[in-house]
């Protein structure tokens, strides 16, 4: 635990020193233990240790989470959120991950509890739902096997149909830390650089026009 403590403290620091946090600086959550073993209990699941360290580091608001854009390992720009907060948003979109899930239409699928009850949601990627799949066990986890990774998304916008659970989600990253090892600490960058010779500053993911358009003309990002 304290060395997921120490790792969640870097990445958070090593964001920080890449351009974010400047107007707020970096403001802890505040998160309890007793509130975490609450949360368990409403919804009968053990939230991993490194999520946990991160639930109880620093806060990101949504606007926040809005701007948090990296590479991922397709060398492609996606953003994501995260939640840091237990109660509110976090509750808010279990509840609503829990009542998709159920049917919320009258002829939706039905998914049972073995199926969404495995799922925690940690936030968004892209426009969906990115959730971990605790029902996989850390140490199985093969980077070049997309089917151990441990956070998967699912679509908004979609049903979510017999097909969609048996899938099991799109998988986004292998685990929680390499997602940190992405988006906080760019570990992706320096290939992302090196294959498109585009410098990834902390002024272009925040410049929208740089994040919709890069791919549609390199030469113009390039320059500078």
């Amino acid at each position: 635990m304290q060395e997921e403590k120490e790792f969640v403290e870097r990445a958070f620091q090593t964001l920080a020193a890449r351009g974010w946090f400047e107007k707020t600086g970096l403001v802890p959550t505040g998160v309890t233990d007793g509130q975490i073993a609450a949360f368990e209990e409403r919804y009968q699941l053990k939230l991993p240790s490194l999520y946990r360290a991160f639930l109880q580091s620093y806060q990101m608001d949504y606007s926040f989470h809005d701007s948090l854009w990296g590479a991922n390992d397709e060398l492609n720009l996606c953003p994501i959120s995260l939640n840091t907060m237990v109660g509110g948003i976090m509750d808010g979109q279990m509840e609503e991950f829990r009542s998709r899930a159920r049917g919320c239409f009258p002829d939706s699928y039905r998914a049972a509890p073995e199926q969404y009850g495995k799922y925690l949601p940690v936030g968004n990627w892209d426009s969906d739902w990115l959730l971990w799949d605790l029902s996989k066990p850390l140490e199985q986890v093969r980077e070049g096997d997309v089917r151990t990774w441990t956070l998967v998304s699912f679509p908004h916008d979609e049903e979510w149909d017999e097909a969609c659970w048996a899938e099991g989600g799109f998988p986004c990253a292998p685990d929680f830390r390499t997602l940190l090892e992405w988006y906080f600490c760019g570990s992706l960058i320096p290939e992302f650089e090196e294959t498109y010779q585009i410098k990834l500053i902390h002024e272009r993911l925040t410049d929208y026009d740089f994040l919709w358009h890069w791919f549609e003309d390199l030469e113009r990002w390039k320059e500078g």
